[in-house]
């Protein structure tokens, strides 16, 4: 059964790898709200959409499929082989992203003046997106591993048999969901960062660590199978209806935000899951090629990406155009580099 999930989650995850280098490359040519280096003074306003609809699944999805393969790697090791090579495999990237890479980087667009671990500890504590810049998911899911670890430690296992997926389990989770990021985001707003211990986006973590959590539940319970492509699509159908709801009128925007957020999120995700499931469980050269290399393409893209639209900011062609050029190149560089690279056996063992 795992294998034959595995090959679906791994394209799913490859698709979702693309997403990410496309998000980035949007973030030079839109309104994305966040901060970014390069910026065109044709800006595409149809992005936000796009920034807006991806946002709401595609971190989610992400974490959902760790928490979801970290139940597969937990059954083949002891937890002291499984932590050492987590800490290989995400420690080492983030070490090395975050001194190597982020911080000189971070020192030289500040001027390059003043103590270098000055400049780390004022980006770490003030500015966290710059310290470890995209690697901040690799942050957290190394914090959520030693989370369960430690929940794991202290609560028995429940057996997987016997409990069969209702569909309204998906109501409870996105009405709890919804209510805990109203509570969150009253205090921390979208976009604003801050570290504990670790950079992270506040307003993004209930969905992120519950579904890295439900992730882990859905291997246990085998509820993979269980999900219909039409309980997402009525998920999606409520969720477009909720701004004309009665009552609505009289909610904070925060309120409708949050369930709509919660709301696109779990249907997407859960179309995308069946869909994968049922058409795309197959492996290829190709897939498998991309698949082997998607986390080489997360590590790597943003760097590419950057400076792609750096060379193209001069170039008078128009954004529509630019935009997803930047994507092609961004995800076929970033797969070539990752390539390469893997075939270092001390790479490949990491990534």
């Amino acid at each position: 059964m795992h294998k034959q999930r595995m090959r679906y989650m791994d394209n799913l995850k490859v698709m979702l790898t693309c997403l990410v280098v496309a998000h980035h490359a949007g973030q030079a040519y839109g309104p994305s709200g966040g901060v970014w280096v390069v910026k065109e003074a044709d800006a595409l306003p149809w992005l936000r959409i796009f920034f807006y609809v991806n946002a709401s699944f595609m971190m989610g999805l992400y974490f959902f499929i760790s928490g979801y393969f970290m139940v597969v790697s937990l059954e083949k090791k002891t937890t002291g082989r499984f932590i050492k090579d987590r800490l290989k495999r995400l420690g080492i990237p983030l070490l090395f992203f975050t001194f190597l890479v982020f911080l000189p980087f971070n020192y030289v667009v500040s001027g390059g003046e003043g103590n270098i671990f000055f400049v780390l500890a004022d980006t770490y504590l003030h500015q966290p997106p710059l310290a470890t810049g995209h690697l901040w998911f690799i942050a957290s899911l190394l914090l959520y591993t030693f989370l369960y670890l430690a929940i794991r430690r202290m609560v028995r296992p429940v057996p997987a048999r016997g409990f069969i997926f209702r569909p309204y389990y998906i109501a409870v989770y996105i009405f709890l969901l919804g209510l805990v990021t109203v509570f969150v985001r009253s205090y921390y707003p979208i976009d604003q960062w801050r570290t504990w211990l670790i950079p992270l986006e506040i307003a993004h973590v209930p969905q992120y660590l519950s579904l890295f959590l439900l992730g882990i539940l859905f291997n246990q319970f085998c509820w993979l199978e269980q999900l219909k492509l039409r309980y997402g699509f009525l998920v999606l159908i409520i969720t477009a209806a909720i701004p004309v709801l009665p009552g609505t009128d009289l909610l904070d925007t925060t309120w409708i935000a949050s369930f709509e957020e919660s709301g696109l999120c779990v249907g997407l995700s859960i179309i995308l899951l069946v869909i994968f499931r049922n058409y795309y469980n197959q492996e290829s050269a190709i897939t498998l090629s991309f698949s082997q290399n998607s986390y080489g393409i997360y590590l790597f893209h943003l760097l590419i990406v950057i400076a792609l639209q750096q060379l193209l900011v001069n170039w008078p062609a128009a954004a529509e155009f630019k935009f997803p050029l930047v994507v092609v190149l961004g995800v076929f560089v970033s797969f070539m580099l990752s390539r390469l690279l893997r075939k270092i056996p001390l790479v490949r063992r990491i990534i």
